[in-house]
């Protein structure tokens, strides 16, 4: 018996042209004339952050951001975008420009498409300050309450914490220095101007990882899923997926319950995989390699994480003091996420 299927979805890898980053600080006051536009008071009057997953809802990471001197704006922090984007809501309360192109592609983990794009004079978060930038405008559901997305490009000399129990982001320049705080650690190399790829095993099959935050679940690809079954895991246990993503198209998938997980220090147990022959990974180069994306589903289930890019690391606490490896669920948990045929 097959149960339910599920709808998941990923904001995944954004291309275009041009490439914009940012840093980002939480001391920003709001702009009344922005903030009277009810539908961005409404978004910001939420006031959360790091917001930490549950077992009905996936956490997602928020950046306080200004731009053209407004805001603040929250943009959802994505480790696996390699440029920013804005909302059309923000775009519009803002009367951003058209671009000259008008234009700019898009790819995403479902597919690519031509978005509309507007000019920006400045976006600054922190210490940061970008000019005269160009921005694709992303429209539908899938920034959900949020404002468009931080990308990782400019980020590259910068150390992300994200510390879900205080409700903390804080983006800085990097010292060079590892703070521990005795927080797993899995070092990585750049690939794709900005994205950090490290390599690890799901069971006993070699696997090339990537940390995306912008993922609200873990994504496999077919070469992985085929390797997995090779092995012995049989077809009964999965379920059938449907995944959205920045773009309108829709994939389908199976989701299944994986062997353990080990990346560096950290292992990931009892964690479920929506595998796709998905367009993202084709985007990556990792078609025929096996390839896992570690999705906010679990890595919101931490008490902090850091993303350190100088020093190619990520570093992972757990709430369980001494794990380690990271449990992503347990219980009545695990049936919420994947229900048993």
């Amino acid at each position: 018996m097959v149960a339910p299927r599920l709808r998941l979805r990923s904001l995944g890898w954004l291309a275009a042209v041009v490439v914009a980053a940012l840093s980002l600080s939480l001391a920003v006051v709001a702009d009344p004339a922005v903030t009277s536009d009810p539908k961005v008071a409404a978004v910001q009057s939420a006031g959360l952050y790091a917001i930490p997953t549950t077992s009905d809802r996936t956490g997602r990471v928020l950046a306080p951001v200004e731009i053209n001197g407004r805001g603040p704006f929250r943009l959802i922090l994505d480790t696996g975008a390699n440029r920013s984007a804005l909302s059309a809501q923000v775009a519009e309360s803002l009367s951003l420009p058209a671009t000259r192109a008008a234009r700019l592609g898009v790819h995403g983990v479902t597919g690519a498409a031509e978005v509309p794009a507007v000019s920006v004079d400045s976006i600054k978060a922190g210490g940061i300050l970008l000019e005269r930038l160009e921005v694709p405008v992303l429209t539908g559901h899938v920034l959900a309450e949020a404002d468009g997305i931080l990308g990782i490009d400019g980020l590259q000399d910068a150390r992300i914490v994200v510390d879900f129990d205080n409700d903390r982001v804080t983006i800085d320049r990097a010292t060079g220095k590892r703070v521990r705080d005795g927080a797993m650690v899995i070092r990585a190399e750049l690939r794709h101007g900005g994205l950090l790829v490290a390599q690890g095993k799901v069971g006993r099959v070699p696997v090339t990882a990537l940390i995306d935050t912008g993922a609200e679940r873990s994504l496999g690809n077919m070469a992985l899923h085929d390797a997995l079954l090779i092995g012995g895991r049989r077809s009964s246990e999965t379920v059938r997926t449907v995944v959205t993503g920045a773009t309108p198209d829709i994939a389908t998938g199976t989701s299944l319950r994986v062997p353990t997980v080990v990346i560096g220090d950290v292992r990931f147990r009892n964690m479920i995989v929506t595998f796709g022959d998905l367009h993202v990974f084709g985007v990556w180069g990792l078609v025929d390699e096996p390839a896992i994306v570690i999705g906010m589903d679990l890595i919101g289930t931490l008490q902090r994480f850091v993303v350190d890019y100088p020093r190619r690391e990520f570093l992972f606490k757990s709430r369980t003091t001494g794990a380690r490896g990271v449990r992503h669920c347990g219980g009545t948990e695990c049936r919420t996420r994947l229900p048993e045929s």
